[in-house]
Parts: C-alpha cells; sequence; structure tokens
C-alpha cells in the first residue's frame, strides 16, 4: 500500500491524503463514517460498495466516494480482487461543491469514467503528492479545484434549486450552536467553526432564522434550563453546567437577568409559563 499524508492551511479546500492498495480477496473496510470525502477510483478488479444499507456492485473504470458524515462499507471481490487509488479532502467548501453535483443522487458512484476529465485532475493529484516540489502544494491546490469543477461541469446536480453560500454557512454555525450549546461555546467558537466575520454571521443567521446567532444560543440555554429546573432534581450547579455556563453564579444572573427570578426561585414556583414563553420563541425560528 502507498499512502501519504498532508497538512495543508488552505481553509475552503484542502488534500489531506492520497494512497493507492492491491487488495486481497474479501478485503473490508468499515461500516465507518468519515470526516472527508475520500474519492476511490477502481484501478482493476471488482468489488462491492455499500451505502444506506444497499449493495452497489463495481468494477475496473467505476468510481466511489465516502461522502462525510455518512456510513460506508465497502469490500473486494473474492475471486477478483479490486485495487484502487483514493485522495482524501476537506475544506470549508467542500460540501457546497459536492452539493452542486449529481453524486448524491447517484449514490455516490460514478461509473467508467476513466477518461474523464475528473479522472484526468484526479491522476494528476495522485503524481504531485509525491513530487519534491516547492510549488507543489499550489499545483495540488490548482487541480483540485479543476478536479471538482470537472465533477460540476460533467456530472451537475438533477436539482434545479442549490443552497446558497449565506445559507450554507447560516446553517452551519446553527447546527454548530445546536451541537454544542451545553458545552461552554462562546461566539468566538462559532466564528472559528464557520470561519465568516462576526458582522457577516449576524446579518445572514438573522435574515434566515429571524434572531441573532447569540439571542439564539442564548435561548437554547435558557429552554434547556428551564426544562432541567421544571423536570428534574438536577442541582443548580449541575444545571449549570448541563446548560453551558461557567459557574452556578454566571448561570443565576443570567437566568435572573432573562426571567426576573433566580432559578431556585423558578423551581419552587414552577413557572410554567416561562417554559412555554421560551418554546414558543425557539419555534417562531424560521426554518
Amino acid at each position: 500500500m502507498n499512502y501519504r499524508e498532508f497538512y495543508q492551511n488552505f481553509l475552503d479546500l484542502n488534500l489531506d491524503f492520497v494512497g493507492s492498495e492491491v487488495t486481497i480477496p474479501n478485503f473490508s473496510f468499515g461500516p465507518a463514517i468519515r470526516e472527508n470525502y475520500v474519492i476511490h477510483y477502481i484501478l482493476s478488479g471488482r468489488g462491492c460498495f455499500y451505502i444506506d444499507g444497499n449493495p452497489y456492485p463495481l468494477e475496473t473504470g467505476d468510481c466511489f466516494i465516502l461522502p462525510a458524515d455518512v456510513e460506508t462499507f465497502y469490500q473486494s471481490d473474492g475471486l477478483d480482487p479490486w485495487s484502487y487509488a483514493w485522495l482524501g479532502i476537506s475544506g470549508h467548501v467542500i460540501s457546497e461543491l459536492f452539493e452542486r453535483t449529481s453524486l448524491s443522487d447517484n449514490k455516490w458512484l460514478l461509473k467508467q469514467v476513466s477518461d474523464t476529465r475528473f479522472i484526468k485532475h484526479f491522476r494528476r493529484i495522485q503524481a504531485l503528492a509525491y513530487e519534491d516540489s516547492p510549488y507543489m502544494d499550489v499545483a495540488i491546490q490548482s487541480e483540485l479545484y479543476a478536479l471538482m469543477q470537472a465533477l460540476i461541469i460533467d456530472f451537475p446536480t438533477l436539482s434545479t434549486k442549490r443552497q446558497s453560500q449565506s445559507d450554507y454557512y447560516a446553517e452551519k454555525a446553527y447546527i454548530f450552536i445546536n451541537n454544542h450549546f451545553n458545552r461552554g461555546i462562546k461566539i468566538k467558537d462559532v466564528l472559528d467553526h464557520v470561519l465568516v466575520s462576526r458582522a457577516y454571521l449576524f446579518t445572514i443567521f438573522k435574515k434566515k432564522y429571524g434572531l441573532s446567532p447569540k439571542k439564539y444560543l442564548i435561548d437554547l440555554r435558557m429552554n434547556h434550563a428551564t426544562r432541567l429546573l421544571a423536570h428534574s432534581e438536577n442541582t443548580i450547579s449541575q444545571i449549570s453546567e448541563a446548560t453551558g455556563f461557567p459557574d452556578s453564579l454566571s448561570f443565576s444572573t443570567a437566568f435572573k437577568k432573562r426571567y426576573g427570578v433566580s432559578p431556585t426561585k423558578f423551581r419552587a414556583d414552577n413557572h410554567d409559563k416561562l417554559v412555554l414563553k421560551t418554546m414558543n420563541t425557539l419555534n417562531r425560528i424560521k426554518k
């Protein structure tokens, strides 16, 4: 097996690794979920690619892609095991670029692509990856964009509606906040994840969801806190930690500022109306 990793600092599009391998009969990988996109091009032999629980037989000249955050499995044929080359790609525009292709509709498969422009650039990246040149990173970057352009042109999306760049960034921030609000994140952490300016994120997030990222983060924490106060026996300290506050004092101060009562008072009085108010605020967010 040949394999090489890269540590580039390009934010939009990065080559993470390249490799090639001649597999043994019935060699398999997975089920697994990747953080990046991994493109496999079959050089010889046969095998089977599994995605969404369905098998797809493949052969020499075909291509399959492991999409980010999706469980996949693949296995070489028992009699004619495949050999393949691969490259891993990441970057904060890679998902949007793939959305402009028909790959998702085609179960991330391409049949008989040996003579396509896409494979020409794929092979060029494979060759560049093993060159010892001070300009290799720039050359690879150029080929990566050419590869994605070829995919978009030759295998365009079947949908007439494409997500705008602003929606992409707003949704990326929205998902990050939902997944990490209870881990003490700040808006700076959201910006570091989405890689846009504070002013731009504020504008696109409010346009899409009807409130600022900071307000949404606070609403999520308060909604979670009111639920825990009303329906659990957790201590104030435990609830403050579970809602992303550094300590119970910070939590109590923020809670009282929001609702006019302390968390302890809220729990004693069982303010169901405040729970409903917070939930309604979240439910009014434009999707």
